[in-house]
């Protein structure tokens, strides 16, 4: 269940989630079609199949929390909400009700609509806090340490999903995510997470795809012309393209750690929810200092460097102006372990400003914009037909460029 969570953060979906939001850059091969948004129903297919349905990390959860009590269910139910978020991210409506009910006949799930989706992983994540998800669930190889803090991880991701929905909520919605702030992770020690091994096959995602196919997927120019004179970069490439198995490449080794939500998006969340707020610029400034120099300790910048750096940040202009600079320096420290979460940023908020790519096809974007969502994948279509069909109609239509809910 943990290592197939984990794996979900940057496999993939979250690559191509990358290349979309111009993390990464296609190079050669099908990474050339993801950056023309030429993403198809199979592409999202072993993912959806084999990451969290299916034989998945959805499944594992399911069967886990009904299997089990106290404070192994309340984990279970905490993985099941990051899992069912990263979900509804990519697709809006995703099947969760009567989704891993096989066993009693049911083949054909239907699509929980993604307003309940959200109230749904709330209410996981605070069912995970009320069963004991911090007391005697154990220190798990590769999945955090025993200064792991599950509870300050509930809240954590309860602090995510509240900011996901300012769009369509508002301060509301960000007065929910500050409170649940000051209930999370406070420093980069309590986060979980999880550190990959050799050989190959139990290696980070990102390493093991470079290993397999290499030079066809690389750091996008985007991001590097962003963090010109960034401390970071040298560690997110040697030589602006290769961003995997090179000396010094934090994010691309085999053993590079994925926090399931690190300490320093806490703090970008907390900065942006002040913001909203209409709180002191001074706590949202100190707030996005912390996240930044959490990011960079993490990736190993000197203290000299990141003070140095943070001391350079400055919050002024208009309260859309504030949210352009957090969202920002939160760009540039999502690359590597949370590509989805800078996706969904960038629908929230607009920002960073993307061009989206000249050589866009119109098959799946006939609007020829950076892609809103991705298409459900073939075997839905293929073996889930009457209910992938009545998702596609509550959303609007099926089509690379759909808004869906939190985004309209």
């Amino acid at each position: 269940m943990i290592a197939q969570s984990h794996k979900n953060l940057v496999a993939i979906n979250a690559r191509v989630a990358g290349i979309v939001v111009q993390h990464y850059e296609g190079l050669d091969a099908q990474q050339i079609a993801y950056g023309q948004y030429n993403i198809t129903e199979s592409d999202t297919d072993d993912y959806w199949d084999g990451g969290l349905y299916g034989g998945g990390a959805m499944s594992d959860c399911f069967v886990i929390m009904n299997n089990n009590d106290g404070d192994v269910s309340a984990l279970a139910k905490l993985y099941m909400a990051a899992n069912l978020g990263m979900a509804t991210s990519m697709w809006g409506d995703v099947p969760y009700s009567d989704a891993f009910t096989g066993d009693q006949g049911n083949f054909t799930p239907t699509y929980d609509v993604q307003e309940n989706i959200y109230t749904t992983i709330q209410t996981l994540l605070t069912e995970s806090i009320n069963d004991g998800v911090s007391a005697g669930v154990g220190e798990f190889y590769g999945a955090g340490s025993s200064n792991t803090d599950w509870e300050k991880t509930a809240h954590a991701l309860k602090a995510r999903y509240f900011l996901h929905l300012t769009k369509k909520q508002g301060n509301t919605a960000a007065a929910s995510a500050l409170a649940e702030v000051q209930l999370a992770l406070t420093d980069n020690s309590e986060a979980p997470v999880f550190t990959f091994t050799n050989p190959v096959q139990n290696s980070n995602p990102l390493y093991a795809f470079e290993s397999q196919r290499p030079a066809t997927l690389g750091i996008g120019s985007t991001l590097t012309t962003m963090m010109t004179g960034d401390p970071r970069l040298p560690l997110y490439t040697t030589n602006g393209t290769d961003f995997a198995d090179a000396t010094g490449l934090f994010w691309g080794q085999p053993d590079s750690p994925t926090p399931l939500i690190s300490y320093w998006e806490v703090k970008f969340i907390e900065a942006e929810a002040i913001i909203r707020t209409g709180g002191s610029d001074a706590d949202a400034l100190a707030a996005l200092q912390d996240a930044v120099e959490a990011n960079m300790l993490f990736v190993g910048v000197s203290q000299a460097d990141s003070d140095a750096y943070t001391s350079s940040i400055a919050l002024s202009g208009t309260t859309d102006d504030k949210i352009e600079t957090i969202i920002n320096e939160k760009y540039k420290s999502m690359y590597g372990n949370s590509s989805t979460e800078a996706w969904n940023d960038y629908r929230r908020t607009g920002f960073p400003t993307l061009v989206a790519s000249p050589d866009a096809v119109a098959s799946v974007n006939p609007s020829l914009v950076v892609p809103r969502r991705f298409l459900y994948p073939i075997s839905e279509r293929q073996t889930n037909r009457e209910n992938y069909e009545a998702a596609i109609s509550a959303q609007g239509g099926h089509l690379l460029d759909n808004d869906i809910w939190v985004y309209e």
